[in-house]
């Protein structure tokens, strides 16, 4: 189980789960063309609601500077625009306008769709 699986079940056991209302749903199509519906709270990160799938986004900093979870945008709705800093990493990095961070882009409601360029290997998590 990922840290955000055992975040969530912490959170039910206490009476703190989430409530209907702020669960969105986002699809996302990993590197091999598996798409994958993925269900978390709304104001996630992308790489926060891929940590509940086998092989979540790959990421190499805290803060999007390395651009290690790059993101195609198939459909935008249900994320929020990107941040002042997050645009001035995709404008210094000359990145087309259907790309963002997975680290920085944050879900505000059902329906997005993106497309992962990097994902974490099983080998990867388990250092070997």
């Amino acid at each position: 189980m990922t840290p955000w699986g055992i975040r969530n079940r912490l959170k039910t056991i206490l009476g703190k789960a989430p409530s209907a209302s702020t669960q969105v749903t986002l699809r996302i199509t990993l590197p091999d063309g598996q798409e994958k519906e993925v269900h978390c709270e709304e104001g996630y990160s992308l790489v926060m609601a891929s940590q509940t799938l086998e092989t979540p986004i790959a990421t190499g900093c805290p803060d999007g500077h390395c651009g290690e979870c790059l993101v195609d945008i198939l459909d935008g709705s249900g994320l929020k625009a990107a941040s002042a800093a997050e645009q001035k990493i995709l404008d210094d990095k000359k990145l087309p306008p259907n790309t963002r961070l997975a680290c920085h882009a944050r879900v505000n409601g059902s329906g997005a769709r993106v497309k992962v360029h990097r994902v974490w290997t099983m080998d990867q998590v388990r250092g070997t």
